[in-house]
């Protein structure tokens, strides 16, 4: 079990501009453009995987909150679960999912900026980044303050290298959305394909071809993504 707790003292300044989305307009409208805050994050992670690459057992699960208080006053908790099971030497079972709640508070609304976002390849795949939940009058997503992601992956190896345990293959279906104020599973997207991982020697790499399965009009699709690096 390891636990972190962290604090940081930020200056912001904002500029909008006239076809800017007309929350971040009404934001500064309402509460000016420079703001002067202090931040607390603690955190709490449980992690008994048995590999860091080539995972077949175990589960990782964190926990964090954020609060900050200043011209600015929010605060914002997240809840990360993970679970691996082997069904055969070469088959395991991934299931996980990742919970946020974020508000104002004193009279504050949630900064705009410390919205949650939900679509693209760490977390829906087969939707471009960012891209799900609420949306301006542009078109444009803005992000909300309650988050739902879930996943579920078959983890195999790749045919003619099941002795290289830095490449896998993976069969997913993945579901998520941000909502403003209210979580609402009937408005959760969902998509189904086909992964790769390569633990490279400069670091994993993550390919994917994702089928939308209920993309509704307005939504952007992205169907091949990749990533390289760690995520944070």
């Amino acid at each position: 079990v390891t636990v972190d707790f962290g604090a940081n003292l930020e200056s912001v300044q904002l500029t909008t501009f006239s076809n800017s989305p007309l929350q971040y307009i009404n934001f500064v409208r309402d509460f000016g453009n420079e703001y002067a805050y202090g931040a607390a994050t603690a955190g709490v992670a449980r992690d008994t995987r048995d590999s860091l690459i080539r995972v077949t057992s175990g589960t990782y699960l964190r926990a964090s909150t954020e609060v900050a208080g200043g011209d600015l006053q929010y605060y914002r908790f997240g809840y990360q679960h993970q679970w691996y099971y082997p069904l055969t030497r070469d088959l395991t079972l991934s299931l996980g999912g990742e919970l946020g709640y974020a508000s104002g508070y004193g009279n504050r609304p949630l900064p705009f900026f410390k919205n949650f976002f939900v679509g693209g390849p760490n977390s829906v795949r087969g939707y471009r980044s960012f891209s799900l939940g609420p949306r301006d009058e542009l078109g444009n997503a803005t992000g909300g303050n309650r988050k739902l992601t879930g996943s579920a992956e078959l983890l195999f190896p790749m045919p003619g290298a099941n002795r290289d345990p830095s490449l896998r293959l993976a069969a997913f279906i993945d579901a998520g959305q941000v909502y403003a104020n209210k979580y609402e599973p009937s408005d959760l997207r969902y998509s189904t394909g086909l992964a790769l991982f390569w633990s490279s020697p400069f670091g994993p790499l993550r390919l994917s071809f994702a089928h939308p399965l209920n993309a509704e009009s307005g939504d952007r699709l992205q169907r091949l993504q990749f990533t390289f690096g760690y995520g944070f």
